[in-house]
């Protein structure tokens, strides 16, 4: 789903989240974009008196700027990414893992990727936004970078993929918010890759990924789910 910003892509994914935790749906994924460039970043940053003016700058400079309930670091949204949310309960007495809830979205990413020709695996990536044990990378570098967030029992997993976005604005777009932020993170544009560069028929990527990662999904009893709003 194509949304005109990304407010309206993450209250889809909590009110996903919702449903899932009051036992509505079972297990629910959620596909969607932003039509137009601008960064989301978890909203503890925006409790730093730096955060208003840092935020204005970036607006002015064609990336707004908008907080997410997940976790992580500051990423890029828009044209050229694809945003893949599930959300799911861990019965008890299991209770919340954090290796087991990431690899509930990695292996089906992993999994998708491969059908494509795509060997991909979970690591941090030195130098990378919004870096983490569960980035997925490819020979080292960073192509979806993952998040997640509980309510009781329900977890929302998010990941980040990068699929032909323009890498070069979106990573100085990361690192000046951040440096605006006060923080003395480095980001290396050469550490992120792209699935368009890796894919062997990049024409017929964007149609590709998407059977393989509903194939991948449905293999495990998750449902396509759609906002009320819709």
């Amino acid at each position: 789903m194509l949304f005109d910003t990304a407010d309206d892509g993450l209250a889809a994914e909590m009110a996903m989240l919702s449903a899932v935790a009051s036992g509505d749906t079972r297990r629910a994924a959620f596909f969607w974009s932003v039509a137009a460039p601008c960064l989301v970043l978890p909203d503890r940053y925006a409790r730093s008196e730096t955060y208003p003016q840092a935020a204005r700058t970036c607006a002015a400079a064609g990336w707004p700027v908008t907080t997410r309930k997940t976790g992580g670091g500051i990423t890029p949204q828009g044209p050229g990414v694809l945003n893949v949310a599930l959300a799911f309960t861990v019965a008890p007495p299991k209770g919340r893992d954090i290796r087991g809830s990431y690899a509930e979205i990695t292996d089906p990413l992993t999994e998708a990727f491969a059908s494509l020709g795509i060997a991909s695996s979970a690591q941090p990536v030195e130098g990378s936004f919004c870096d983490g044990d569960y980035n997925l990378a490819v020979a080292g570098r960073k192509i979806v970078g993952t998040a997640q967030r509980w309510r009781g029992n329900t977890c929302l997993a998010h990941a980040l993929i990068l699929i032909d976005i323009d890498l070069a604005p979106a990573v100085t777009a990361v690192q000046q918010l951040a440096t605006a932020l006060g923080h003395d993170t480095r980001f290396a544009l050469d550490v992120h890759s792209r699935l368009a560069d890796l894919a062997a028929h990049p024409d017929t990527l964007t149609e590709d990924l998407n059977a393989a990662l509903h194939k991948a999904l449905a293999n495990r009893a998750y449902a396509d789910w759609t906002p009320a709003s819709a």
